[in-house]
């Protein structure tokens, strides 16, 4: 089973020199149906026209040669094989030529093995993975560029990779040493799914977002592969361009899975270095603030559960004021006990016993018995519950064995008393 069919309608393929080469040091090919799968490669040759366009052809014929000749159990592992076979056949050749030394060459294979696609690279040629039904457009290779090293260190942004005076300046390639240290991926793509395979004569002149603008038209693949190559030579076309476009159609899967190298959108209202560092000092001033902020609410609650409220206030003034009541109830209590003990032993007392307690008291000596009992009951009535303990005291104090009651000093005192108890009420 392939993951594509082999038409016009579902693979597209071309390279132009462009408006500035005077001659193509690309090269690409496609093989179908080898031992290993369908084979798509690219390759962006470099040192001088003669010795780019060698080493490009060499490395396409290695490759696929390689993958024709004999299946492999591990598709990684045959990629990996294919390209170290390409580089020492490009070193070999560069020995055999010395005017030609230096020669090297970029690569990018795509290879279709049953439900799954293997990729591998070198250099700064790119493969896309287009998302058909998402409409997305990304990176699965990541370019082995001197900028691209920069673009991850954060120093500059893929926009302005692009402009770089070292934009050219590649790190890895096939060709410059015996030690290879390619890149490798595995992508499970849907139907629908197009792989894009191009030099930097297409990605260096066209941003992504208008590759994905072209390839979201709804339009044949071969349109949309000759409009990708009008936007490069409209752009400039600098460098050769060479691209393939692979669809798929015939994939099991319901979901693209792949690892994606797509940059950071660049902002250009991004802060400044200035901006940012204030801003963190806001943010944590901030936080400082808010955190006095529950420090004193929590200490204020506290300090209002220790302190009462008003209704708490209002409750405990009417509590005092309770009290207050209760102790002048408890007062005329005390007064009514004493007129109580004050008729209880004045009940029994002699004439003559109303003017011995005037007497004990010190008040001014009555002229008789009436007198004395007339004084006694002013001085009970108009006096506070001290004096009238005075007045109870002296008639105890007074009181002898063979003082005994009087009938009517006994109507009188009863008198008496039901007038000072009414007074009291």
């Amino acid at each position: 089973m392939s993951l594509t069919i082999m038409d016009n309608s579902h693979v597209y393929h071309k390279d132009v020199v462009g408006n500035v080469r005077k001659a193509q040091e690309d090269s690409h090919d496609i093989a179908a149906s080898t031992p290993n799968g369908d084979v798509f490669v690219v390759c962006d040759g470099m040192g001088g026209h003669v010795g780019g366009k060698q080493a490009s052809s060499i490395a396409v014929k290695c490759i696929v040669d390689y993958l024709k000749k004999e299946k492999h159990p591990q598709p990684a592992r045959a990629l990996n094989d294919a390209l170290r076979f390409a580089n020492m056949q490009i070193l070999g050749y560069a020995n055999e030529h010395p005017e030609l030394r230096g020669m090297g060459t970029t690569a990018c294979i795509v290879l279709l093995q049953d439900s799954e696609a293997y990729i591998a690279h070198i250099g700064d040629s790119r493969i896309y993975l287009y998302l058909g039904k998402e409409k997305q457009l990304h990176r699965i290779t990541k370019d082995h560029s001197f900028v691209q090293t920069l673009v991850d260190a954060g120093r500059i942004t893929d926009e302005q990779a692009e402009h770089h005076p070292d934009k050219n300046r590649i790190l890895k390639a096939l060709g410059i040493k015996p030690d290879l240290q390619p890149s490798f991926g595995r992508v499970r793509p849907k139907n629908g799914d197009v792989f894009l395979i191009c030099s930097d004569g297409l990605s260096g002149m066209v941003p992504d977002s208008t590759m994905r603008d072209v390839l979201m038209q709804d339009t044949c693949l071969w349109d949309k592969g000759e409009a990708l190559v009008g936007l490069a030579l409209k752009a400039g076309g600098l460098d050769n361009i060479t691209l393939e476009l692979v669809q798929i159609a015939g994939s099991p899967h319901k979901r693209s899975v792949f690892k994606s190298y797509n940059p950071a959108i660049y902002d250009r209202d991004a802060p400044s270095l200035y901006e940012t560092v204030w801003r963190r000092v806001m943010i944590v001033l901030s936080v400082i603030v808010l955190c006095a902020a529950v420090g004193f609410l929590i200490r204020y609650g506290v300090n209002r559960r220790k302190e009462p409220s008003k209704n708490q206030t209002m409750e405990v003034q009417t509590r005092t004021d309770v009290a207050q009541t209760n102790g002048e109830r408890g007062s005329a209590n005390e007064r009514a006990r004493l007129i109580e003990v004050f008729y209880e032993e004045y009940a029994v007392m002699k004439p003559d016993f109303a003017k011995r307690v005037c007497k004990r008291l010190k008040y001014d000596s009555p002229k008789d018995t009436a007198d004395a009992m007339v004084t006694l009951k002013k001085r009970f009535k108009a006096s506070d519950d001290e004096e009238r303990q005075k007045i109870v005291d002296a008639i105890r104090g007074e009181k002898q064995p063979d003082d005994t009651k009087d009938s009517g000093l006994l109507s009188t005192l009863k008198g008496w008393i039901r007038i000072a108890q009414k007074d009291d009420e």
